[in-house]
């Protein structure tokens, strides 16, 4: 990684990487951009910005230029949709650096609504790869822009959360409890009350082929 102060930007021909970090409830956090989009959105509790900046371009020249105007947007519109004040992002993606497989899969998650839970098995279906459940569920662990893409909408199909790309399946279960009210998701992963109640939010899943048949 190169790091360019900004005014010396002029002299230099590699490509931006702009970055901003911010504090939240939640975590630390570090959103990236390129010229095409956003390129990343890294949250934790300890979050070591160097180390994660250092992941990101691994193997990569660019100039890494933090960044607080251009990505103040971005800032302002995570900081609303984890006090309950947004449902959804408009900004612009840039997922180059990713397969079409994931780009299918990242792209059927983008758009579960909030508020709602999905199966790793039904966005298997929608991509038109029904038995790729495994593979959706590795797509989502690579999620560069977790809450931007919201994958910790997607749970197993049994009602256990499954994994988690944004730092864990605690995170994942804060989410959740901040779109759906359904606060206490916090017992341990698998209990019974909590398959009941991320079942429960499940059944609004939409059905397709035989099971449609088989409800109406």
């Amino acid at each position: 990684m190169v790091i360019v102060p900004e005014h010396e930007q002029g002299e230099a021909s590699l490509p931006v990487l702009r970055y901003v970090t911010f504090d939240a409830e939640i975590g630390r956090f570090l959103v990236t951009r390129s010229d095409e989009g956003l390129r990343s959105v890294t949250f934790a509790r300890d979050l070591d910005v160097g180390r994660a900046l250092s992941k990101l371009t691994r193997g990569k020249r660019v100039l890494a230029v933090e960044d607080r105007i251009s990505l103040r947007r971005v800032v302002d519109s995570i900081r609303e949709y984890l006090s309950g004040g947004r449902t959804g992002f408009d900004h612009g993606l840039d997922l180059s650096d990713t397969t079409e497989f994931n780009r299918r899969v990242l792209e059927a998650v983008r758009r579960v609504p909030y508020g709602s839970l999905r199966s790793y098995k039904s966005i298997a279906r929608e991509i038109g790869s029904p038995r790729a459940t495994r593979p959706v569920g590795q797509a989502l662990a690579r999620n560069p822009l977790p809450i931007v893409i919201p994958c910790h909408r997607v749970v197993n199909s049994d009602g256990t959360l499954g994994g988690y790309s944004g730092g864990g399946t605690d995170m994942k279960r804060r989410l959740i409890e901040i779109e759906t009210g359904q606060i206490g998701l916090e017992l341990a992963d698998g209990e019974r009350e909590t398959r009941e109640r991320i079942r429960f939010l499940l059944e609004s899943e939409p059905a397709t082929g035989d099971e449609a048949r088989r409800r109406s």
